[in-house]
Parts: structure tokens; sequence; C-alpha cells
């Protein structure tokens, strides 16, 4: 029996459920905590980005700036150095440590306490993403004036609410308000890659499934405290499990989905369900309400929805438990497919009907850009394609760190891209190629202009059924039979070989290339293998 108060951190009420009575079950064996590569790049570029942030914030001579780094892993002195700094009226406070919250079931150590212009503190977090898009009335900061009264609204950009971020602020939001050092009003900020943003966590924002009305749109404090709530009571029943006959029974029960793909409690608890359990099959198609909601209608295996109708299953008692989802009818038609094409052995196959037909020319470009963490392009790669041959070119510079440097490399590509003849067709995957090189110019003329284009991505969707979504490593490799040189290439692996490569690291250099050829190459296998349908 695990003994002592239940305490749960800031990513409990934003974890699975699951996960959270394994932690506090002693019956439930304990697992290698080696974290999983997907998950270690996850935090290595949460925390370069971070460090990146933090050097940046330090260089500004703020007054009453403290960082309090230094003292974790001395959880006394380091709650002790945090009270003090609040009590001395810090205006930044980086890296502190809140006091235990033991009645509201709460520990955690917020990246940043911020304080408010009349007295008392905002929790704020570092998150490696955007925080920005499109619309009106993001209230943002800046690491020079950090302050919530110093903010401004923006006219051209709105505020992305991440549910999870809200809900890790919302935590420490009812921390501070536990130990008397909240502000006035309960906002938060994130510091991400695009903005330093603000959050009213009591503006209902999030819309949830009501059993009364369908639907109701809550904020993130309520969504916080239903779902700490929940935890807090997972875990004391957890608790009371200590292999007896008469133990309570868990109050949670294994579903796979997304976060089971870098769970460490995954090989003891989702990997032991049947392998005909639809969860497992198909973990992160669906969530765990429609999960439950399926099962609740009697379909949990992949042979079960597989042979279903979706229109008879929504028009059940499923289509009322997921009334709160705007995208239901199109998830689950897409988890029928997936459940069809895992019963039948396969990732993709192609749709019923006539194909799209994919354009051809005597000269033809496939292109692929790659960008940095700060959301500069450093790599661009042409793959020329001319009487039945292929010749790749790059422009490539790892040590990109400015805008003009950035303008100055994408100038160069669109150059040779304009040298090419009228009539020349460019293809890249998806939409980040065009959206980047309109930022620049001058544009090439004619067949070469960004607005020409073509997209192979929309050709790709509508022609092939998958279930392992439809990127290009996914189609090129199960469809066109594409293979890239490198054993793991991902998005997330070619940021940590920039930051070797900006370094000086040629052979990271190097591998970026080869990544960024087969790219190119890749999609070139994608169009040929559509058009040769």
């Amino acid at each position: 029996m695990i003994n002592g108060p239940v305490l749960l951190g800031g990513y409990a009420a934003k974890s699975c459920p699951r996960a959270v009575h394994n932690e506090h079950d002693a019956t439930v064996p304990r697992v290698d905590t080696v974290v999983p590569p997907a998950l270690r790049q996850l935090f290595d570029t949460g925390i370069a980005f971070e460090a990146s942030v933090l050097a940046e914030w330090a260089t500004l001579d703020l007054p009453g700036y403290v960082d309090l780094n230094d003292l974790d892993g001395d959880k006394r002195t380091h709650i002790g150095a945090t009270i003090g700094a609040m009590r001395a009226g810090a205006t930044v406070i980086v890296g502190g440590r809140l006091p235990d919250d033991v009645p509201g079931h709460r520990t955690g150590k917020p990246d940043l306490l911020l304080r408010a212009a009349a007295g008392g503190y905002h929790p704020g977090d570092i998150k490696a993403h955007q925080v920005l898009t499109k619309g009106v009335d993001a209230v943002v900061s800046t690491l020079e004036s950090p302050a919530l009264a110093d903010a401004a609204r923006l006219t051209d950009a709105g505020a992305k609410a991440h549910e999870n971020d809200l809900l890790q602020l919302a935590h420490y939001w009812r921390m501070l308000a536990a130990c008397g050092h909240q502000a006035a009003a309960p906002w938060g900020a994130i510091v991400g890659t695009d903005g330093f943003t603000w959050y009213d966590l009591a503006l209902p924002r999030f819309v949830t499934f009501s059993r009364s009305l369908g639907k109701a749109r809550r904020s993130a404090l309520d969504r916080y405290d239903h779902e700490q709530d929940f935890r807090v009571r997972i875990a004391t029943v957890a608790r009371q499990r200590t292999g007896a006959p008469d133990d309570p029974a868990p109050l949670v029960v294994p579903i796979g989905q997304a976060e089971c793909t870098t769970c460490k409690w995954a090989p003891v608890c989702v990997d032991e369900l049947p392998g005909a359990d639809l969860s497992r099959e198909l973990r992160g198609t669906l969530s765990v309400r429609e999960y439950l909601a399926l099962q609740g209608s009697g379909i949990s295996t992949v042979a079960s929805l597989a042979a279903s109708d979706p229109t008879a299953v929504l028009a059940g008692p499923y289509g009322t438990e997921v009334a709160h989802l705007a995208q239901r009818r199109h998830r689950l038609h897409k988890a029928a497919i997936s459940a069809q094409l895992s019963r039948d052995g396969l990732v993709l196959r192609l749709k019923d009907g006539p194909l799209p037909v994919v354009p051809r020319a005597d000269v033809e470009v496939d292109l692929d850009v790659e960008w940095g963490e700060d959301d500069r392009v450093y790599l661009w790669g042409l793959l020329i394609t001319s009487g039945g041959t292929s010749r790749y070119e790059a422009f490539f510079d790892p040590a990109v760190s400015s805008d003009a440097a950035e303008a100055e490399l994408a100038r160069r590509c669109l150059t040779r891209l304009a040298e090419l003849p009228e009539g020349t067709l460019v293809f890249h995957y998806t939409a980040p190629e065009r959206t980047r090189a309109r930022r620049f110019g001058p544009l090439p003329p004619g067949s070469r202009h960004p607005d020409r284009w073509i997209d192979v991505f929309p050709l790709v969707r509508a022609a092939v059924d998958s279930r392992a979504g439809l990127g290009l490593k996914t189609v090129a490799v199960h469809g066109a039979g594409f293979h890239w040189r490198d054993d793991d290439p991902g998005g997330r692996q070619s940021q940590d070989w920039h930051r070797a490569a900006r370094a000086g690291d040629q052979h990271a250099a190097r591998r970026l290339l080869d990544y960024n050829e087969d790219d190119v190459r890749a999609t070139l296998a994608v169009r040929q293998w559509l058009a040769g349908l």
C-alpha cells in the first residue's frame, strides 16, 4: 500500500486517468522508467525552448526578476524561497515551487509566477508550441514588460487555447489561492514559440458533454476542478488495493488512446488488453469517451465496428453520449474505415470511384522545406525531374538565425525556380511550402509562382483511405513502396539534427540533407504511384 497524502502534480488533470490509477495502485507492477524516444524528443524540444526563453529573459536585467531553478532538489528550501520572493514582491519568479496543497491534493512547480499590479501572482508556463491563431483580441505581453497590466490586445491575432495548457495553469492558480498569493483575477500566461499570451481561466471556452443539455461551454477552472476531483477519487481507491480478494474495483479500466504510445505504463496497461479490443488496435483514432460510448452500444472489438453502420450507431445511445463533439459523424466514419482496414490486415486502400488526375509536365519540381525551433526556414530542397532523370538541389544554411538570412536563403531558391521554363509544375505535400514561400520576394512568375504550385495531399486524400493517417511517410511507404535511408526520419528528430548542425556537426548536416532529399523523392514516388493507378 502506498502511504502519505494523495498529491497530484500539474500534469495529472490533463493526463490519462488510468495512468493516475497505476501510479497509486501498489498491485500494478512497477515499470521501467526509461522515457520512450518519441517522448524524450518532446521533452528535449521543450527543455531547449525553455532554456532559450530564460536565457533571453535573464539578459534583460528586469527589476525583481528571480530565478529559483538552482534550488530544485531541496523541496523545503525551494518552497521557502518561493514564498519569500512572493512576499518581497518579485515581479517575475522563474522555477519556483509552491507549498503542497494537502486539502486540495495538489503539488507543483510552475515555470513562472508573474506579479499582478495590485498584488498577488498569476501562474505562467513556457511551451514549445504556438499560442496565436487567426482572429482578434489576443492579450499579449513581452519579456520586457511581462505584467498583465501592461499587456496589449492584438487586432490581427487571437489566442490559441490549448486545453491541456490551461488545465495546468488552473492547477497552479488553485495552489496560489491555497497559499494566499493569488492575484485578484484568475488569469494565466503561456510563453509560446510565437508570443507571450494571457488567458482568462474563468472564461467559458471549452465545449464539453452535459447530461442535461447535451453539451455545455465550461471554463478552464471548471474543467480542471472536474478532472482533478475525478483523479483524486481514482488515486484514493487505487491506494486501497493490496491484492486481497475484497479489494475495491478500480474506478477506471485501460482504454487505448494516443497518449498510450508514449506512456510508461503501456506494457502493464493497454498492452494487456485482448488483441481484438477496439481501443487497443485503433488507439488514438477516437477519444476515451467515444470508445466507452461504443462499448455501451455493444461495439467493443475491431470486427464489430468494421461490420457496423455508422449512421445507425449515431442514431442510437452512442450519438447521445457524443453530442458535444462537432465532428462526431466524421470521426466515427473514419474509425469504422480504420477498423475495416485493421480487420483486413491493411494500412491503406484505394477509395471506390474514379481516381483524381495527377498533373504532369516536361519539367517537374518536388519541393520540401525544413524549419527550426525558431520557425525560420533553413533548408529548401528541390527535386527537378526532366527527361526521365531527377536531380536534387538544396539551398541550405543551418546557421540561419535572422529574418534577413532566412529571406536571402529563400530568395536563392525562388530565383532558381524562376530560371526553369514556363510550364514547369511545382509539387509539394501539404501547405507549409506554399505558405512560407509567399512571405518572400520576388516570387517566380507564371507556372512557378507559389499560387500555381500543386499540393499532392488533396490528391491523396481523394484517392486513399488509411488507418495510420495520410502523412507523407505513411502513404509513401505503404502505397508507393518508398523507403527513407534513415531508420528514424521525422520532424522532431530533424530538430535534434538541426541543433547539432548549427553547432558545427557535419554528420548531422548530412542527415538533414539526406532526410530532405528523401522527402522530395517520396513526394515524386507518391505522384508516380497515383498516376500509375
